[in-house]
């Protein structure tokens, strides 16, 4: 099969019939029977079935569809490429980013895109740590945020700005205790709400709940630290969060504490070794120093 072959079987596959796929590729119908019929030629079998539901795939067309996949997709990302390289105003980003950065900071730097490339498209995946591997080799994004630096050997990671992690607990709960009191006393009968799994904040979790002789039992647990954070807002306990977190806290309704004691936290940007982002996508990623440096400067107190 050449490369329009496959164009033409994957748009048959996808559609369901030959009207559609010729809509979807912008020729005639006839021409996508053609292709199709002069396949199954080459192949000397059938790829199609047609029934009143439209046009199935045969069993051996099943096993060809498994197979052509990544081609197909690789085909679409070099043309893709080729797209994004032919001008330097129309294009497009896909980026991944961890739920923390995804709603504290990454709103900062689409909202400067937008202004300053404003014919750029943009996609945004919101994904846990432990599926940013996938995304980055698979090329479905051009590069990842996320904190601490990536594990895998086939993924590059480019730092970006380290900070502290603080511990936050409601006002409400923080003002019981007088002003004098130190943090393990007043957050002695205090539960952590944790995370679940393997996210990396959960040992900072545990490691603060052991100095600060935190209650035991079964606790609530939770996925991630914007939840962790709702309950937190309701009194129900303590957490951790990182600094781009601490700092858009409402000190009115949250007291973040600087834990000192605990290694600073990095942000990372995240790409495939093999495949360093292109244009657009270093574009975004040039804006981040200045915006994160904006982001984290002390804010005037009224």
């Amino acid at each position: 099969m050449n490369l329009r072959q496959l164009e033409v079987f994957q748009a048959v596959l996808q559609t369901g019939s030959m009207s559609a796929a010729a809509r979807l590729l912008c020729i005639t119908p006839s021409a996508v029977s053609k292709a199709v019929a002069h396949t199954e030629l080459q192949l000397g079998y059938r790829l199609f079935n047609r029934t009143p539901a439209g046009l199935k795939p045969t069993p051996e067309a099943q096993v060809l569809a498994v197979e052509s996949g990544s081609i197909y997709r690789q085909l679409d990302s070099l043309q893709r490429t080729a797209r994004n390289l032919a001008t330097t105003e129309l294009g497009d980003v896909r980026l991944a980013a961890i739920p923390s950065i995804t709603h504290e900071f990454l709103p900062t730097l689409l909202h400067q895109h937008a202004l300053q490339h404003p014919q750029v498209g943009v996609e945004v995946r919101t994904i846990h740590q432990d599926q940013m591997t996938q995304a980055l080799l698979t090329r479905s994004v051009d590069f990842g945020l996320g904190f601490f630096e990536h594990p895998h050997p086939q993924v590059h990671s480019e730092l970006l700005v380290s900070g502290r992690l603080s511990l936050a607990v409601a006002r409400t709960v923080w003002d019981r205790a007088p002003r004098a009191a130190a943090l393990a006393a007043r957050l002695a009968q205090v539960p952590a709400i944790r995370l679940v799994g393997d996210d990396p904040m959960r040992q900072s979790i545990d490691s603060t709940a052991h100095r600060l002789g935190t209650p035991g039992g079964p606790g609530i647990q939770v996925q991630t630290s914007r939840l962790a954070l709702e309950l937190v807002r309701l009194g129900m306990g303590w957490t951790v969060v990182d600094f781009l977190t601490a700092i858009r806290l409402d000190p009115a309704l949250i007291v973040a504490v600087e834990l000192h004691d605990l290694p600073p936290m990095s942000l990372y940007s995240y790409h495939a070794s093999q495949h360093p982002p292109g244009l657009h996508a270093t574009r975004m990623l040039a804006m981040l120093p200045a915006l994160l440096h904006q982001a984290l400067s002390p804010r005037p107190r009224a």
